[in-house]
């Protein structure tokens, strides 16, 4: 039941704050179907106790200085070790108060595919475990047993605090708000996954994958696990800016799995269910990931000592994609040359006047990037490309290039591959001379090079990333 208290004073008796829900229970009963099928309550009960999301027993007096005003608390009613209201039987109607732009899922761009949309919700969970602290566990787990998709990150979690909120996570307006200044600078390859800023948020690309969706979240301070339920079908009936949409939640205890797998008792769980996507091969599934993320999962370029780093576990149905050998980066790396590294620094510059104010004000935005030139060369009678294409052929991966459309550009920003930015090759990568036998051999050299480039958030990927 809900019930509202208007400026009650510091501290209330426990049997008159009892007659309250029980006057409001009463009454909320015959228009409830669900409460006409709960057995009677004994409200004289000595035993009789309400419990907060921290698990603090109450059955003395209702001291109001502990519950924040202008919020919603919830409170489970207790009789012995009896739930007889709240969460644990059938959650909360209308908890949550969602306000989406709807018309988001009907105006996707075609681009934006499944694995963009899973790729969408790992980036939340990235950029969640990443503001751990050093002792942390730094934990992503992706499982598809069949009948759902289901993410899991040890991060800071969400609970019902304003500043902490588990709506934030759905909403499209505040998916916006992330700081850009947080992922400027700093060194190649950018590790610095602040992904708020693009995309199309948790709640979308939930939605694009399932008609339905759980999301759980336990934060440190709180004991309780925080539950927000999404429907494809009720956020569709929500759609325009004049209706709310308000959706099921509730709390619930950790599981044994969700506390073991992260011991600073923090996490953040998706699950989608009904999925509208079957995924067959999750070895392809594997590779995929594995090349969108490598630095975050085998970041050999962080290490001084020349060793390799993992700064994430990552998992994909109980496999460690740091033992994962196949995908297009790994592959890459491996066949590439051993030499001296080409590499170029940039730093770009972009002064904006603002002409509407009447003292003139320059605004400078800032751009970092990195481009690493990398030669494959041709070996024992064969180009190197031709091996690697030759090696994702055999593992499935479904790229259909030959030697001379093989992509010689790939781009990262913050250490996250684009995989649907695949240039030909940059301007200054072309073969100036044009006739002659050496021409010829210099534009077979060219084009034995790749360019890896870093970018950090000075530069802006489409929202479909």
């Amino acid at each position: 039941v809900l019930l509202n208290l208007r400026e009650p004073e510091h501290e209330m008796p426990f049997e008159e704050f009892i007659k309250l829900v029980k006057d409001k229970y009463h009454r909320a009963c015959p228009l409830s179907r669900l409460m006409k099928q709960k057995r009677p309550i004994n409200w004289k009960s000595e035993r009789l106790h309400l419990e907060d999301a921290n698990s603090r027993k109450i059955s003395i007096k209702m001291n109001f200085r502990n519950f924040k005003p202008h919020k919603r608390h919830i409170l489970q009613l207790h009789l012995k070790t009896v739930i007889i209201a709240g969460i644990y039987l059938f959650g909360f109607q209308n908890m949550w108060n969602l306000t989406p732009d709807t018309d988001l899922l009907t105006e996707l761009p075609e681009e934006y595919t499944n694995e963009t949309a899973l790729a969408d919700l790992i980036d939340n969970s990235l950029q969640a475990v990443w503001s751990n602290g050093k002792e942390d566990r730094r934990l992503i787990r992706v499982d598809i047993p069949g009948d759902r998709i289901s993410i899991f990150d040890t991060g800071p979690g969400m609970d019902d605090c304003d500043e902490n909120a588990i709506v934030k996570w759905g909403r499209w307006e505040l998916h916006l708000t992330s700081s850009k200044v947080l992922a400027m600078g700093g060194k190649p390859p950018y590790l610095m996954p602040f992904f708020g800023m693009f995309g199309y948020g948790g709640l979308v690309a939930s939605m694009h994958l399932g008609r339905r969706a759980l999301l759980s979240s336990k934060t440190k301070n709180c004991r309780k696990v925080f539950t927000l339920h999404l429907e494809r079908d009720a956020l569709l009936g929500s759609s325009g800016s004049d209706n709310s949409w308000w959706t099921k939640g509730g709390i619930r205890d950790a599981s044994e799995d969700e506390i073991e797998s992260s011991p600073q008792r923090s996490f953040t769980k998706v699950d989608i269910l009904d999925p509208k996507v079957e995924i067959l091969d999750i070895y392809k599934l594997q590779c995929k990931l594995k090349d969108i993320y490598f630095p975050y999962i085998q970041g050999d370029e962080m290490s001084n000592r020349g060793m390799t780093t993992t700064p994430i576990e990552f998992q994909v149905n109980g496999a460690d994609l740091a033992e994962i050998e196949g995908g297009e980066v790994a592959v890459t790396n491996l066949h590439s040359c051993n030499g001296p590294k080409f590499v170029f620094q940039l730093r770009f510059s972009l002064v904006q006047d603002n002409a509407a104010s009447r003292i003139p004000v320059s605004k400078i935005q800032w751009a970092n990037a990195c481009l690493k030139c990398v030669y494959f060369p041709f070996i024992e009678g064969k180009e190197n490309i031709e091996r690697i294409l030759d090696k994702l052929g055999a593992e499935g991966s479904g790229i259909l290039v030959n030697f001379e459309t093989f992509s010689r550009v790939s781009i990262r920003r913050l250490g996250r591959l684009l995989p649907d930015a695949r240039w030909a090759c940059l301007p200054s990568m072309e073969c100036r001379y044009r006739k002659g036998d050496k021409a010829h051999l210099l534009k077979r050299c060219c084009l034995r090079v790749k360019c890896f480039i870093d970018t950090d958030a000075g530069f802006n990927p489409t929202p479909s990333k």
